[in-house]
């Protein structure tokens, strides 16, 4: 069931990608996913943005090793997120926009780290 439920959202987030390729060949940007962006999107495509961030976090620990070099966030991320499932992070951003409907062009993953990873760090 679990696999399952990954091979669905990997789905939507390579889809996701593919519609994203031909704006980032003109421009060379990274596309920024905003609360407008999030506030439209399916649960299913808010779950997909999550798990690719996860992955990313996860590659970037994994690349890093052991010894992290002294300036990374990957390690605040990590434990910051840590506490939450998926369905628990997307309620919780779901519930800053909400809280916040003026601010809807603050980037999620400004949400992500400001009001979930780093309250729930500590002091790292």
């Amino acid at each position: 069931m679990q696999r399952k439920f990954l091979r669905h959202l990997l789905g939507g987030l390579a889809m996701a990608l593919l519609l994203a390729v031909p704006a980032l060949a003109a421009t060379n940007e990274v596309p920024v996913v905003t609360g407008e962006h999030w506030t439209k999107s399916s649960p299913q495509e808010r779950k997909a943005f999550l798990l690719g961030a996860a992955t990313i976090m996860e590659l970037e620990q994994e690349v890093q090793g052991e010894t992290p070099p002294q300036k990374t966030t990957i390690t605040v991320w990590c434990k910051g997120l840590s506490a939450y499932t998926f369905d628990e992070m997307a309620a919780a951003i779901d519930q800053w926009y909400a809280a916040n409907p003026d601010k809807t062009a603050r980037p999620v993953v400004e949400v992500m780290w400001y009001e979930l990873a780093k309250p729930k760090a500590g002091n790292i």
